[in-house]
């Protein structure tokens, strides 16, 4: 019973710091929109818009990237604190 419960809060408390953490963190990403011209008047500005478009995606997809790989060490930190308790109730307390 005390590892569902030890189970639960940790669960519990990982969905709502989920919720939150954008406002406590403020983990924003730097990436700068392109601006698209009224009217492209050469191919160099095609061009060039083009690159700041997948600059903009790069820049998007990196800052994805390493806020999942922050969610998967968080997740992989609750989990092992969570089989830590298990472990010490199931060896030390029964």
């Amino acid at each position: 019973m005390k590892q569902l419960t030890l189970a639960i809060l940790i669960a519990a408390s990982l969905s709502a710091g989920t919720a939150f953490a954008h406002d406590r963190w403020g983990a924003d990403h730097s990436c700068s929109q392109p601006i698209k011209p009224f009217e492209f008047t050469s191919q160099w500005q095609v061009d060039q818009f083009n690159m700041e478009v997948d600059n903009y995606r790069m820049c998007i997809q990196n800052f994805v990237d390493e806020q999942n790989d922050a969610i998967d060490n968080h997740s992989s930190a609750a989990e092992e604190a969570i089989s830590e308790w298990n472990n010490f109730v199931d060896f030390e307390l029964n």
